[in-house]
Parts: C-alpha cells; structure tokens; sequence
C-alpha cells in the first residue's frame, strides 16, 4: 500500500480532501491544478476554502512525506498507476454542468500519463461522459490502454474528511471488469460496503442519488406551504414523518429556500435536459425544479406582506455561505436572495462568521463586522444560514437597535417562543407562530 502512488488533479474543495484523505490512509499522493493560487496557498498548508480538519490533514500527510503538490503535469502524472480526476464540477446560472477543466485534465492525461493507467473520476459528470471522455484521450493519444472507473464523490461540505473516509458506500462504475481485482485492491482503504457496476449505471446513481434528494425537499416545501394555511405545523409533521422507518431518520424533510449550491441542482438539470433530448417526460424532475424555484420569492412575499414595499427597506441577512461549516459562497442561495431583495429596491446588510472581507460576488451587499451591526436599524432580520452562534444572539439586546424589525427564520432554526417574548413579530417556514 505505501508504495501506491496516486496524482489528484483538481484541488478545490473535492480534490484536497481525496488528496489528502488517501495519503493519510498511506498512498503516495500527488495533487495538481491549472489555478496558480490554489497551488501556491497549498504551499502553506491552506485549501482554497474552509472545511473543518482539511488544512491540519494536509499538513500532517506533508510532513510525512505522503502528500506533496505540484505544478508540474509532467511529474504528476508520469508514472502513476492511478490519476483520479477529482474537480468540483462548475455549473452555471440553469444548474448546467461545466466540463471545460475536465477536458483540460484529459489532455494532460493523454500528453503524459502511461499507457496502461487507471484513471478514476470522482467528479461528477452527465451520464455517458466516462466513456466520451476516454475517446476523447484516444483520439488524442490512440496507444493509451488506460482503464475509466467512475467513482462519483459522495462528499458534504462541512463533514468531507469523515464521509469520504467512512462513506455509507462506495459506488464503483467499470469500463472493463478485468480491472475490478486492482480496483478493489485501491478502495480496501475505505471501509464501507462497495457496489461494482457499469460505467451508465454509476453515473445514472449519481444523478438519481442527487434527484431524490432534491425531490424531497421540494416536497417538504409543499408540504410546509399547506401547513401555513391550514394551521398545522410542519416541524411536528417532519418528525412524524422521520419516525417512519420507510421514511427514515435522515431523510431530507427540512423545509426552507429549497436546496442550493448546485449539487443537487446539476443533477436535476442533467435528468431534465436528457428527458428533453431522448424524448422521455420526467414530470416529477421538472416539477421539483419548478418548486425550488419558487421559494425565494416566497420568503420575499412573507418580507413585503409585513414591511410594504421594499424600495429602500434596510434588510439584515445573517449567513451567506451556502452552508454552517464551510466558506463557499458558490450557488449559495442566501446571495441569491440578497441580489433579489437588492433589485427589489432594498439595502441589504449581511454578516456571516466565515465572510470577513468584501468580495465581488457579494457587490452592493453591505458585510457587517458582527451580526450585531447587521441588524442595526433595519425592518427585517433573515436568518438564512443556521450557523450555531446565531442561536447565541440576544434578542432582548437587538430589539434595542432594530425596535421596527421582523424576524423571518428561514431554517425555522431560531428560538421562536424567545423571540416573540422579547416584542419581535416572527415567521418561520410552514408554521404560524402565535
């Protein structure tokens, strides 16, 4: 084991932890990008975003001599049994999947890899892009025997190292089943159960896995809308529902804006497109789409129906990452919700614990030092990313600075009951607070 040598190309948030997840399992790792700064921050030790644990498990695997970066392809690949192409794959405003860097990385692989290299992609890519991908290296390279295994990462942002290292399980998708004994040999390191099969099978449980999800969610969210205008509350409803064993303790059911970050929304978007492609209607697909879109504009409507009109409106968001645990602002959808607001005419105002220095991406946002500052002398507070020390907040303390405001809760993450006690009008998601 300690003498398998493995390149990682592509080191954002996916590659680093793979990279740095493998060596500390004893691999002989090698990480590689085309971004200049991600290779020169890893120099120091720091990834190109926060995830908890990453940066000290790159450091360590370094120190041992396991985990090395460079930003030379020739070196990285040559030489190396298996290359794993593990790219956080980008999407744009329709959720649509970007394979710009994934091509770039072939020709790497086809300019300097041996022959007969395993090459395992963990990025997630539309169904049927494996066996394109290796025709496209052989059209530049017709000699290489290399090997395609579709392994699709299975990774949270927040909980990457330990979903990586200790996964529910392993999809493995082969192009030749002569390379499964290699294959299982490589992946003994992750202890969890390991499901071999075709590449189209792998890629389509990615898709599936990721729909499902997503459709669960928008369900939650339909649900949490009936319950506002019938008086039920969908929190209890939510539980009842996880009590079922059918349903399951860790289902998806946790209503709110809907799902973000363009995980689940690649997915979503890939099985809509192919629908429309080979003539096959995905009613649920599209209409779990159509739901998750909605429901910005119906937190907007809970802000009007309370405030009037929004031209002008000081509005505080607190939490802009597109998640507690991380700090990527990619597709978050507390941001999307700020452009909105702003277009609507109102001043936002923002804080968010991992957010310290203005960026572009947040233009026209003002970011606040404190949530304190954020909340100052605005007429609604949104609570859009459940970061734990946004439980901590006094409200007795806000109601000084922000007497005028109204409390719209959308993770319904909030001590409500404190809340209202301390003279706020509150709004959670799929309830009517008293």
């Amino acid at each position: 084991m300690s003498e398998t040598k493995v390149a990682v190309i592509g080191l954002w948030h996916l590659g680093c932890t793979v990279s740095a997840g493998l060596a500390d399992k004893g691999y002989l790792v090698t990480g590689i990008d085309f971004d200049k700064k991600i290779m020169h921050d890893l120099e120091s030790n720091l990834p190109p975003l926060f995830e908890p644990g990453l940066a000290d498990l790159i450091k360590k695997n370094k120190a041992k001599g396991r985990l090395n970066f460079t930003t030379d392809f020739k070196s990285a690949l040559e030489k190396k049994k298996f290359i794993v192409i593990a790219f956080d794959t980008p999407v744009n405003s329709h959720d649509e999947p970007d394979m710009t860097v994934i091509y770039k990385a072939c020709e790497k692989i086809a300019q300097f890899a041996s022959d007969d290299c395993i090459i395992i992609i963990m990025s997630q890519v539309p169904i049927g892009s494996c066996r394109f991908l290796k025709q496209f290296m052989l059209k530049l390279r017709a000699s290489m025997k290399c090997t395609i295994v579709y392994n699709p990462e299975n990774i949270m942002l927040g909980q990457a190292i330990k979903k990586f290292l200790e996964p529910d399980r392993v999809i493995i998708g082969l192009e030749d089943v002569t390379v499964q004994r290699t294959v299982e040999d490589f992946y003994k390191v992750i202890d969890a159960p390991k499901f071999y099969m075709d590449l189209e099978s792998a890629e389509m449980v990615k898709h599936a896995t990721n729909a499902f999800l997503a459709m669960s969610i928008s369900f939650i969210n339909e649900i949490a809308d009936m319950c506002e205008v019938t008086g039920a509350d969908v929190r209890r409803v939510a539980a009842g529902l996880k009590a079922d064993r059918r349903i399951g303790a860790q289902a998806f059911l946790s209503p709110g804006m809907g799902y973000a970050g363009g995980t689940l929304g690649r997915d979503i978007a890939i099985l809509s497109n192919l629908g429309k492609l080979r003539s096959v209607k995905m009613h649920l697909i599209n209409a779990v789409r159509e739901v998750n879109q909605a429901r910005q504009k119906k937190v907007i409507e809970k802000i009007k129906n309370s405030v009037g009109s929004l031209k002008n409106k000081k509005i505080a968001i607190l939490g802009l990452t597109y998640k507690p645990g991380t700090s990527t602002l990619r597709r978050s959808m507390s941001v999307e919700l700020a452009k909105k607001l702003l277009r609507a005419g109102a001043r936002v105002k923002a804080f968010d614990p991992k957010i310290t220095s203005p960026l572009k991406i947040l233009e026209n946002i003002q970011l606040a030092t404190d949530a304190y500052s954020a909340v100052a002398d605005v007429v609604a507070i949104l609570l859009v990313t459940d970061w734990p020390e946004f439980k901590e907040l006094d409200f007795a303390k806000i109601k000084k600075i922000a007497p005028k405001a109204v409390v719209v809760d959308c993770k319904n993450f909030l001590d409500s009951e404190g809340i209202k006690k301390n003279g706020f009008r509150y709004y959670g998601i799929g309830f009517n607070a008293k």
